[in-house]
């Protein structure tokens, strides 16, 4: 109850510097210890010299409707150099149930004369830290740690020099983090007031923040006014995609003015290892200051695991530069994570004493599973037998490894193994069996009896790793590097089309050569299907209708026996069509049709012209895998197809050509069935085409602004100033070539997707338009950019303006016939369609009423008879048109007129 009374009475005189608890940085963090019980830590660092401040408990909302006071457990407080004071206050919690809580404190004060908060009253600015997380069902997705913050969150920066800050956070769990830069809170969801920036105190270009979401490296390009600022950042935790805790650190930074410059590092940024690798990674370290000795530490995910093998070999006191040190870790399969490590480097001078000049140097560090090794594939009856090395480098821990998972494709899919890149996914590979560890003691081994005879099939092995849920299961998995791939094809009994490659395009006489090979003398029985053989070739432009090629039939008496496996398809139209082959097989002397090959086809290649480049792309249908490409274009000097790209993928743009002329290409498609006994490599033409590069593109449509007359009402003296002002840029896309736009058309209407011409605009440099508004008038702007060729883009962004309808009367007028002040009339009359408008005497009778805006009133009464001097009273109400019907505009007019007519 005493703490109730302390509490009240530090808010009851806020404005007593008694109360003021000066907190400059913090942050609340927490670990789960059973299904609903967490193990909450605020973290804050204050002003030393505030001892009338410091504070011994903190009181904790847990987010779940109780509030507890919460004691300081570092005994008084660590005091640290700068007036500053490390407080953590520690405490258990249990929860009601699975759900998403924020916990949170607010202390009544910060540090005073902060640059950028509530200026320059900063100290009058409450403390607010928060996190929030959400249980998750331990049985099934484990528990969940919040990230540790490894950097404390106080930093100097000196003005006019790089300033670079980062929190460094760890999750034990292997989730992933994100980083966004935020406005400090005073309570719950409410920011301090006027916040700025700080790159918005003394603006211009050589003053910007950025904040890395990936690395969390904040850099402040550069500081140009001395003092303190806060920031705060929301540290982002994800398990699967999805957001399962934040917590804000709110940081200070102290910039000053300095007559050194701080140290460099230079080191890799990022890189991978497999498991059980020895990292060593050089790190070198300098000062531009002569003199200058500088000391260096690092924190990061590698010095947090038990037990720590991460070192720096070299002594981390204060050192003469330069220096050259080594960041070393012995990893082990424990350490293997789908999430990089972080490690950040640390180097600080002795400029400046106690608080020297400082900079960071971020490097992570992805520690992968190794690949299982020795992968080979065999026939086994009507299955494929699947072996590899036996035991596996990681089966250790083993509540870590799961087991091995089998991955599937049709044809091979050869790529280099990426020590960065862990997993299949994308390759075109699926997953046949999640889970196995089956052995014979010797080999690893998998049987996959879900096979055709007439394919060929590739597999690769990943390991699979996981933590486990309190029950056992798995959460966060993780996937090892891919092993080699193995291919095999159940049984070669039959041929394997090779090739189908165009020799000449043509409109009438065009050739393509078509390839196979026989089937295996090992796999096919000469006992059972004796000969004579008779191979028939079939083509055409349909896969449903092939026909039989004039001379495409080939027979031997006996297998073994010479017999040709090339065939020329002459005089056809390879300019237009694609061709699909397929080759049966026939045995016997009844020539009994034994199989057919799968269909295989030439290559086709569109070629799309546009302003200045041609778009690329082809298509075929073959049992083989094509898994590159070269793109050749033709070169009218040598007469030759000389090669300007590569592609994996069955598209490519040629750019930087010249309008009207005419290019030509062709494809060079290499490809491998990836089993034995079949060309290492198949090589494949496809037809030549040609296209002429035209632009027929319009430009990107400009990003469109306008500055209504409403904003500049005080200006508008005639009816020439209702004028709205329209500018545009044009948006830095490719589709804009800038050269190419001769100018815009400005669009008008009293709706937004009915619009009509009201103007162009050929000065392409003056991207602007006045546009005079009839009065009562509302409507919407767009613009379009248009090229040499006419070519016109889509709108712009559409900018409705509202009407802003202004009207003002006088109060006298001199209705005498002398030509000056004859009438009463409006001396602002602005957007107004109508208005009712009422004059009474002082009896109360009505004298007077006009519905006409501009009133004109000459003095004389309804009767047309001339008023006597006076005072008369009025009212007005006053009406605008918007798009076709009458409203009320603004409040109700009234007052009174002073007629004079002496």
């Amino acid at each position: 109850m005493m703490y109730r009374i302390v509490i009240s009475a530090c808010i009851l005189f806020l404005s007593q510097s008694l109360c003021a608890t000066h907190n400059r940085a913090g942050e609340i963090s927490f670990i789960q210890l059973d299904e609903l019980t967490i193990r909450m830590t605020i973290t804050t660092y204050t002003k030393t010299s505030s001892t009338s401040a410091d504070r011994d408990s903190l009181a904790v909302f847990w987010g779940d409707g109780t509030t507890e006071f919460v004691m300081r457990t570092n005994g008084n407080g660590q005091e640290l150099a700068n007036d500053v004071k490390l407080n953590t206050y520690v405490a258990d919690h249990t929860y009601p149930g699975i759900n998403t809580y924020t916990i949170s404190f607010m202390d009544p004060n910060r540090v005073e004369n902060i640059l950028n908060v509530n200026p320059p009253y900063s100290i009058d600015v409450p403390f607010y830290l928060e996190t929030t997380f959400t249980f998750l069902n331990t049985q099934f997705q484990g528990i969940n740690n919040s990230p540790v913050l490894l950097q404390a969150p106080l930093d100097f920066a000196c003005v006019n020099q790089p300033f670079i800050h980062n929190p460094n956070a760890y999750d034990a769990d292997g989730d992933s983090i994100a980083y966004e830069l935020v406005v400090p809170l005073q309570t719950e969801g409410n920011p301090v007031p006027d916040y700025i920036f700080p790159d918005q105190i003394a603006p211009g270009p050589n003053n910007m923040i950025s904040l890395d979401e990936k690395t969390g490296d904040f850099v402040w390009d550069s500081p140009k006014i001395q003092g303190e600022y806060n920031i705060a950042i929301r540290i982002k935790e994800y398990r699967n995609g999805i957001l399962i805790s934040s917590m804000i650190r709110d940081m200070q930074i102290l910039v000053k003015q300095c007559d050194s410059q701080p140290p460099t590092i230079e080191s890799v940024e990022e890189v991978c290892i497999v498991a059980g690798n020895f990292l060593d990674i050089e790190v070198e370290i300098n000062d531009p200051d002569q003199g200058d000795l500088v000391q260096w530490t690092a924190t990061g995910g590698p010095f947090q695991q038990s037990p720590n093998t991460a070192e720096l070999s070299f002594d981390s006191t204060f050192n003469a530069v330069a220096f050259s040190t080594q960041l070393q870790w012995q990893t082990d399969c424990s350490h293997i994570r789908d999430q990089p490590y972080q490690v950040v480097i640390r180097a600080v001078d002795n400029s400046e004493g106690s608080t020297g000049l400082s900079t960071l140097k971020t490097i992570r560090i992805k520690v992968v599973g190794p690949p299982p090794l020795g992968l080979t594939a065999q026939s086994l009856d009507n299955a494929i037998r699947l072996e590899w090395d036996y035991p596996y480098a990681c089966i250790n821990p083993s509540d870590f490894f799961q087991g091995f998972s089998v991955w599937r494709k049709e044809l091979s899919n050869p790529f280099v193994l990426d020590t960065c890149v862990n997993g299949l996914e994308g390759k075109g590979y699926e997953k046949i069996e999640f889970n196995t560890s089956a052995n014979d003691g010797s080999q690893y081994f998998f049987l996959d009896e879900d096979i055709s005879n007439d394919k060929a099939y590739c597999y690769r092995i990943l390991a699979e790793f996981a933590l486990l849920s309190s029950t056992g299961n798995p959460f966060n998995r993780i996937e090892s590097l891919s092993s080699e791939e193995a291919c095999l094809q159940l049984s070669r009994d039959l041929p394997l089309l090779t090739k189908a490659s165009v020799i000449t395009t043509d409109l009438n006489n065009g050739t393509i050569e078509i390839e196979w090979t026989k089937p295996l003398s090992s796999d096919f029985d000469t006992l059972l299907n004796p000969g004579p053989y008779r191979y028939v070739l079939k083509g055409g432009t349909n896969a449903l209708n092939l026909a039989e090629l004039p001379g495409a039939v080939f027979t031997q008496p006996f297998f073994s026996s010479p017999i040709d496996t090339m065939y020329i398809h002459q005089g056809i139209n390879t300019l237009e069509e694609q061709f699909i082959y397929q080759l049966d097989f026939y045995t016997g002397s009844q020539s009994e049709l034994y199989g057919s090959t799968q269909t295989a086809s030439s290559i086709y290649l569109n070629a799309e012209p546009k302003d200045q480049r041609v778009e690329l792309n082809w298509v075929f249908d073959t049992p083989w895998q094509n898994y590159s490409f070269e793109v050749n274009r033709f070169n009218p000097t040598t007469s030759t197809f000389d090669s300007i790209g590569t592609s994996i993928t069955p598209s490519y743009i040629d750019t930087d050509l010249i309008n009207g002329e005419e290019y030509c290409y062709q494809i060079l498609a290499f490809g491998s069935y990836g089993i034995d006994n079949t060309p290492t490599t198949i090589l494949n033409l496809s037809q030549e085409n040609c296209a002429t590069p035209i632009d027929l593109e319009p430009p990107c449509p400009p990003n469109l602004s306008v500055s209504s007359l409403c904003e500049k009402l005080s200006n508008i003296i005639s009816p020439e100033d209702l004028v709205n002002s329209l500018q545009w840029i044009n948006p830095d896309n490719d589709c804009n070539l800038s050269e190419d736009i001769s100018g815009y058309n400005i669009y008008y209407g009293t709706d937004d997707d009915q619009f009509e011409l009201i103007g162009t605009n050929m000065q392409v440099e003056n991207l602007g338009f006045e546009h005079l508004v009839e009065e009562g008038q509302l409507g919407c702007y767009a613009v379009t950019a248009f090229d040499t060729n006419s070519n016109e883009s889509p709108l712009s962004n559409v900018i409705c303006i509202e009407t802003c309808p202004q009207y003002e009367l006088p109060n006298t007028f001199t209705p005498n016939a002398d030509g000056f002040n004859d009438l009463f009339k409006p001396i602002k009359n602005i957007f107004v369609s109508s208005i009712d408008f009422k004059v009474y005497n002082r009896w109360g009778n009505l004298v007077y009423e006009t519905t006409d805006p501009i009133i004109n009133w000459d003095g004389n009464n309804l009767n047309q008879k001339p008023l006597a001097d006076g005072t008369y009273y009025y009212t007005c109400r006053i009406y605008e048109n918007s798009q076709g019907v009458e409203r009320e505009a603004t409040e109700a007019l009234s007052g009174f007129i002073h007629l004079l007519r002496g």
